[in-house]
């Protein structure tokens, strides 16, 4: 029950990142009229996101080859896995909107 109600509150945090993103990115392009400084911050954050999915595929190829090697086996639900992959998935958003108001603040 307790990792239910958790993977929910994590659900609706990474979906309110992923709504709020655009929302943000609409405001500042209105406010800055899309300049050079804008683009830039743009560029920055989206490198940013860019990382976390180097990042994802290196933590999931290491994964992949340490079960191959050491021949470990587990198994998984489905279920699990749809979620642990939609989490990873909207993350970027979140990842991608913090790195947008850091840079924004900060160039």
């Amino acid at each position: 029950m307790f990792y239910q109600f958790a993977m929910l509150v994590v659900l609706v945090a990474l979906g309110i990142c992923t709504i709020a993103l655009p929302c943000f990115q609409a405001v500042k392009v209105k406010e800055y009229r899309n300049d050079e400084r804008w683009q830039l911050v743009q560029n920055k954050a989206n490198h940013v996101a860019m990382y976390y999915y180097s990042a994802l595929g290196f933590t999931i190829c290491i994964g992949f080859s340490i079960t191959v090697i050491f021949d470990i086996q587990f198994s998984i639900g489905l279920d699990r896995v749809l979620q642990y992959s939609l989490c990873a998935i909207l993350l970027r958003n979140g990842i991608e909107l913090f790195a947008l108001r850091h840079f924004d603040r900060a160039l």
